[in-house]
């Protein structure tokens, strides 16, 4: 099976089926617990996941035809942008090239997502890569800004970070750097984090353990109340010092 799939929530996995339905998969329990959550109408063999910061998935590239990806008219080139909190679905952009067998789709720092790769075998030998860059930068409004970020952080912990204005901080959010291949991305996780104010220009932000915070490389986002993110700082997360 070459389907994406992704834990965008904690104990939820996001799946697409071979006839294009996006399910959640609550693992919580001992036996995981199926929900069909929307029907994209063709499945995305061999795409992507990325975790938005603001916590929505993007569905990126993929084959149309299931166990497919070697025939470019089949190639998904449009990506759609699923929201968890409401089951909404926006269709965004077509890539201008086929992203299918060993493509990759990454978060980057400044929100914006790298598509590239795919190929090998493959109808397209990619050696290059597009940038797609959700609705938040055109929304003609000011984007928070993190001014500085401690470079390592411990888990079950707190941590002040500088912002330019602390009572626009709505939320806060941490994204694992990612580790994309072959439709999966076992190594990025999304949270959403617990915080306090502390003066205009300063926010202390509460860690989780580390069996949901799990050590490695975080990009932390601050949203506000407009739902509008900051750029990414990054920090390391029980590591050693960087």
């Amino acid at each position: 099976v070459r389907n994406p799939s992704v834990m965008y929530r904690i104990d939820h996995v996001l799946f697409i089926d071979d006839d294009g339905w996006l399910w959640d998969s609550d693992i919580s329990g001992k036996t995981p617990v199926w929900k069909k959550k929307y029907e994209l109408g063709r499945t995305r063999t061999n795409g992507c996941f990325v975790l938005l910061p603001d916590g929505r998935v993007a569905i990126v590239g993929g084959s149309g035809v299931p166990a497919n990806e070697e025939d470019l008219k089949d190639a998904v080139r449009t990506i759609s942008v699923w929201d968890p909190d409401t089951d909404d679905m926006v269709i965004g952009p077509s890539q201008e090239l086929a992203r299918l067998y060993h493509s990759t789709a990454l978060i980057m720092p400044n929100g914006s997502v790298l598509s590239q790769g795919g190929g090998a075998p493959g109808p397209l030998t990619n050696r290059n890569g597009q940038v797609y860059l959700p609705n938040y930068f055109y929304s003609g409004l000011e984007r928070p800004i993190i001014v500085s970020c401690p470079r390592n952080v411990a888990t079950d912990d707190s941590f002040v970070i500088e912002v330019d204005d602390a009572s626009a901080v709505d939320r806060v959010t941490v994204t694992k750097s990612g580790a994309s291949t072959h439709a999966r991305n076992f190594d990025t996780r999304w949270l959403e984090l617990e915080f306090k104010i502390l003066n205009d220009g300063e926010v202390r932000v509460f860690t989780e353990g580390k069996n949901t915070m799990i050590p490695g490389l975080w990009m932390i986002n601050t949203i506000n109340g407009l739902g509008v993110p900051s750029a990414a700082s990054l920090f390391g997360l029980d590591m050693a010092p960087l």
